[in-house]
């Protein structure tokens, strides 16, 4: 059975928790950027323990500003395609994506089987 376009509350539905969950990773890239400015980090340093929490915050930190500046980008694509009205459209093959998928997974540019493909070893890909 080919999955069908959403509906257009449904894109309406989706394309709000897009813009909220925009407004959350934007929100904590804020306050990441203040906290950075302001130099959380403890003057007292005594040890090489201490020196290593640190650093491995510091790293932990940078990875997951990373994912939300990623995710951030999925999602202005996202709202562009609900802009654009290909909203549910997947990028590659141009056929529905799956209501559950889009529900589950709402800035996705790709069909299931699209998504495997992207998500396969760049050697194994043909």
């Amino acid at each position: 059975m080919k999955p069908i376009a959403p509906s257009p509350d449904l894109t309406s539905q989706l394309a709000a928790q897009l813009r909220e969950r925009r407004q959350e990773l934007q929100s904590l890239l804020h306050a990441a950027a203040e906290a950075a400015k302001a130099g959380d980090a403890p003057a007292d340093v005594v040890d090489f323990k201490d020196v290593a929490a640190i650093d491995s915050r510091a790293q932990v930190d940078e990875v997951a500003q990373t994912h939300a500046i990623e995710e951030l980008e999925r999602i202005a694509a996202a709202l562009r395609r609900v802009d654009a009205g290909t909203y549910g459209q997947c990028a590659d093959c141009g056929e529905a994506i799956d209501e559950r998928r889009l529900r589950a997974l709402p800035a996705t540019p790709f069909c299931t089987a699209c998504q495997a493909i992207h998500e396969r070893p760049a050697l194994g890909r043909r």
